[in-house]
């Protein structure tokens, strides 16, 4: 049953009771498309520099209409490129932005929006843009009603400020939850460059050993733009595939770089699972982790271990790359020694130290 009349504070709440796990967005979508005659609701998101749109989150479209706009009808949909001229936050109606009379005449409109979803217009409202990046929320309606669409309009405008704040919240939220903290304080104690990238290769965020790295210009590099720059060629490739949308892993990618210091460093390329909602505002992220293939722990551990164990310099670095992750065929690969050399090394680690597993000389290694 349709139910315009008052809707907003009842949407307002949804917002923030999906926000919070109460409910989730597709309950606020299927509201949504209630208030409007034969409602489709969708929330997508478009880059004017693509063909291509992403509809992620709808409610009463079909896959094959959702299927087509993304790929061809978003592409001449007459509505798109005008959203530009409309202030970010300002709902509005398609007829206030695109003549009527030209829209009954176009492919769109014949093809998708009345041939397939059985609509007349649409009514939206941008909520974020950046750029050429634009994310809306906006419904298809079987109403040509002016007057009953511009009042739904007027609702989308009211809804928009809480939307941004929802949006802008769960980004800060997943950048800054407290697993990340938590992950690049770990690496950070082993001397190993986490960065997390953003969709277009945009570095995001980097713990202190990865800001040593960037600082000294090996084996990574973070342009004026904003743009991650690796200088091993495939896994710049696979970082432009694992940064766009349509990019999927089935395991991590790991390549050998060489620094300016002509030291050996692994990067490893890591698309993260991230909350579906966040993906759809900032697009997938992925970790690159970069770690000397020999590492080599901070001055003041290296004297203490030294100093109360009796560990040798060699015998140090060798600890730390094993604490790593490096197993003992890349630790002796570069530092030049034998396998054998590596293992008899370990075989005194562990004796002085008083472990007898990896487990057990990371866990010293970290206290």
């Amino acid at each position: 049953m349709l139910q315009s009349k008052d809707a907003s504070p009842e949407l307002i709440d949804l917002i923030y009771g999906s926000l919070f796990g109460e409910c989730n967005w597709q309950d606020f979508l299927d509201r949504v498309a209630q208030t409007s005659p034969n409602g489709k609701a969708a929330l997508h998101y478009h880059d004017l520099a693509s063909p291509v749109a992403y509809v992620p989150y709808v409610s009463g479209f079909s896959k094959t209409e959702v299927d087509q706009f993304s790929s061809h009808f978003a592409a001449v949909n007459p509505w798109i490129p005008r959203l530009s001229f409309v202030p970010v936050g300002q709902g509005v109606c398609g007829d206030e932005i695109f003549p009527r009379e030209d829209l009954l005449k176009s492919e769109f409109y014949n093809d998708w929006l009345k041939g397939q979803a059985q609509c007349e217009t649409s009514i939206g409202v941008s909520i974020i843009r950046e750029e050429a990046r634009t994310f809306v929320l906006s419904t298809c309606t079987s109403s040509a009603d002016p007057d009953f669409n511009k009042e739904a309009a007027g609702r989308y405008t009211i809804l928009a400020p809480h939307l941004k704040r929802a949006f802008d919240f769960i980004r800060k939220r997943d950048l800054l939850g407290p697993q990340r903290q938590t992950t690049q304080t770990l690496f950070d104690s082993i001397g190993v460059g986490l960065i997390y990238v953003s969709e277009k290769g945009r570095a995001r965020q980097w713990n202190k050993s990865a800001d040593a790295l960037l600082a000294a210009g090996f084996p990574v590099h973070v342009a004026p733009s904003g743009k991650l720059e690796l200088q091993c060629e495939r896994s710049t490739a696979v970082l432009e595939f694992l940064t766009s949308r349509k990019g999927v892993q089935t395991r991590p990618h790991t390549a050998t770089a060489k620094g300016k210091d002509k030291a050996s460093y692994r990067i490893t390329l890591l698309r993260l699972q991230s909350d579906a909602f966040t993906e759809f505002l900032e697009g997938p992220t992925v970790a690159v982790i970069v770690e000397p293939l020999v590492a080599t722990p901070l001055n003041e551990r290296r004297d203490f271990l030294m100093e109360a164990y009796k560990l040798t310099a060699t015998e140090i670095r060798i600890a730390s790359s094993i604490a790593s992750g490096h197993s003992p065929k890349e630790v002796a690969i570069a530092d030049h020694i034998s396998y054998e050399t590596v293992r008899t090394h370990l075989r005194n680690i562990y004796s002085k130290l008083g472990v007898n597993s990896r487990a057990g000389l990371v866990a010293l290694l970290m206290r």
